[in-house]
């Protein structure tokens, strides 16, 4: 099956003169600002107590940062008005996150990082409208090469830094916190140069490279979740080329994909220590399951509304104190980005979120008949999917994931008209026929 892939302006040569320095300079600003976003090195050097609310100048200085958004943003409207429907879905979000500061325990709290979910989903939609789908790609792949080229230095030439052997012997953190945000962001990482590798063959052999670097840092991580994840991104790039070659081997890959789909659920229905042992894992998911319980446990005192967004750990004796309490030690989140969203902003704002995310996931599906884009964003809400069950990664104010999620949101409800260009390197094909 032949799959057209039109030729964006973005693989003409570069512009030059004044033109040329302000699409350089817009690049680096988003390179930038998405670095600061994925939360490396800064806050664990200078807040180790993970807590950087608790450092003033970690906290200020996004407020330049928000002010680089609003230029790129101002810079080109008529530009950013072609991602409208996402961006008027997505904001749909935010509107409810400033509305809880109505009901919140800390209005003051609900209100500025409201503000900091209104620029980082604000900055998904200016990547979405400012770049074609390989720009994106490669865009992203360059943020991930960077933190993946920070992590081995941090963890071969820094070890106490870059190795969390208090908690888990030999595992690395990198320039994280913890293993698993190093895991989940370099599952993240391992799919932007995979996919970039495919849409931009002239420069196959960094991207490889990266994908390599990123599944390294992944396995160092002994992160559990984020190996199935990095499982689900490479082996769905593999499973969505053998599906986009044709009818017969599409119907062999989905019926392939359900057999094995139904033979994880039916071991982990009846046979669930068996899975646990497999992966190494405790059944309580190294105590997770008891968080989660007391989170329910107190999101029953606001089903609806919930106790304001961005609000519910901060006052050490408000609600959390009973979660605190109960589990003897100072859980700092839900470990669960919807549960986390329950707890914030009630039924009715988990509600919105998971609607944005089935919207988000349906329309990703409908990529598989278009472009290259299917093989980022198809596996993108898979693991999207993945580490909201174990992490808070939903509606994550100032974070990465969540402003690739909107990017990638918004890119799915773009315009298909493409400016004309010259003609574009032909992408990589998986397979002859594709």
């Amino acid at each position: 099956m032949s799959a057209a892939f039109p030729a964006p302006a973005a693989f003409a040569p570069p512009r030059r003169g004044l033109a040329g320095a302000l699409a350089g300079g817009e690049y680096a600003a988003a390179v930038a600002v998405l670095l600061l976003m994925s939360g490396a090195l800064l806050a664990p050097l200078f807040s180790p107590d993970q807590n950087p609310d608790s450092v003033p100048w970690l906290r200020t200085m996004w407020l330049p940062v928000y002010g680089v958004v609003g230029l790129l943003l101002l810079r080109d409207p008529a530009r950013a008005s072609r991602v409208w429907i996402g961006g008027a879905l997505s904001l749909v979000l935010v509107a409810w996150a400033f509305a809880s500061s109505r009901w919140s325990i800390d209005a003051d709290v609900t209100t500025r990082r409201s503000v900091a979910l209104m620029f980082t989903t604000l900055f998904g939609l200016h990547l979405a409208s400012a770049y074609d789908w390989r720009r994106f790609i490669e865009l992203t792949a360059t943020v991930f090469l960077v933190l993946a080229a920070g992590t081995y230095i941090s963890c071969l030439l820094f070890p106490a830094f870059g190795h969390q052997d208090k908690v888990h012997p030999s595992a690395w953190s990198g320039l994280w916190y913890e293993k698993n945000q190093l895991g989940w962001l370099m599952t993240h990482g391992c799919l932007a140069c995979a996919c970039a590798a495919l849409f931009s063959p002239e420069r196959r052999r960094l991207w490889i490279a990266g994908t390599v670097l990123c599944l390294g840092a992944v396995v160092m991580s002994r992160s559990t979740t984020s190996l199935l994840g990095v499982t689900i991104c490479l082996g769905g790039i593999m499973g969505l080329g053998l599906v986009r070659r044709g009818r017969a081997v599409a119907l062999v890959a989905v019926w392939a994909a359900l057999a094995l789909g139904g033979a994880f659920v039916g071991v982990l229905v009846f046979a669930p220590e068996l899975f646990f042992n497999l992966v190494g894992k405790e059944p309580s998911l190294t105590g997770r399951t008891d968080i989660w319980a007391a989170v329910l446990r107190q999101a029953a005192g606001r089903p609806w509304l919930g106790y304001g967004f961005g609000a519910f750990w901060i006052d050490p004796w408000g609600p959390a104190w009973f979660i605190r309490h109960d589990l003897k030690w100072n859980v700092p989140h839900a470990h669960d980005g919807w549960l986390e969203m329950l707890v914030e902003i009630g039924v009715i704002g988990m509600g919105l979120a998971a609607l944005h995310f089935v919207i988000s996931a349906v329309a990703a599906v409908f990529t598989l008949r278009r472009g290259l884009e299917c093989y980022w964003a198809i596996p993108f809400m898979a693991i999207f999917a993945l580490f909201s069950i174990s992490e808070s990664t939903v509606m994550q104010y100032n974070g990465l994931t969540w402003t690739l999620y909107i990017a990638t949101m918004a890119k799915l409800f773009e315009g298909r008209a493409w400016p004309s260009g010259p003609a574009a390197p032909r992408p990589v094909k998986l397979f002859p026929d594709e």
